[in-house]
């Protein structure tokens, strides 16, 4: 009488776990890759977010100014002065501030001279500039130009992203 032997062979045991390893490995490179995707996304938007509300305050503030204090015409400077209708807001100062780990966009506004960011820290600010374009006959406007990347103390390539913003905003 024969027995039946019954269970795996070796061989069908290396197949299943050749499979088992394989199908393992793709779930996991999906899943990484879905992780890194969303870090890039949310650096996108981060990055995106705080540019257009930095640029749009800015231009904002340019347009309802009443004074240039510097740069003056003709000349770009890393910090805009303006005076505003609201004497107690004057000056009113946009300039870069390192907060110890990152640049942020300040605003200062008043001879007490009460600060405000206008970048969170999740961004840094680099490249900003302010141009005094004068214009003869016509009406005087600021070129601004700036650089916000997402802060990554730890240089993670998913989280490195960069982008440059340019507006003009033009006195009344």
């Amino acid at each position: 009488m024969q027995k039946k032997h019954t269970g795996f062979t070796l061989i069908e045991l290396l197949l299943y776990v050749a499979i088992f390893s394989i199908l393992i490995s793709t779930v996991m490179f999906i899943a990484f890759s879905s992780v890194a995707q969303r870090a890039h996304n949310q650096a996108v938007a981060e990055v995106d977010y705080q540019g257009e509300i930095a640029m749009n305050q800015i231009t904002q503030q340019i347009r309802n100014a009443s004074t240039v204090n510097a740069p003056t015409p003709g000349n770009t400077l890393t910090s805009l002065s303006i005076n505003t209708p609201t004497s107690s807001n004057n000056p009113t100062i946009y300039d870069l501030y390192n907060d110890g780990s990152r640049y942020r966009l300040r605003i200062r506004e008043g001879s007490a001279g009460t600060s405000n960011y206008l970048t969170n820290n999740k961004v840094t600010l680099s490249n900003l500039s302010f141009r005094y374009l004068a214009v003869t006959g016509g009406r005087d406007s600021i070129k601004v130009q700036f650089t916000i990347s997402s802060y990554n103390p730890s240089n993670l390539g998913e989280i490195q992203y960069s982008k440059t913003f340019y507006g003009t905003g033009t006195l009344r």
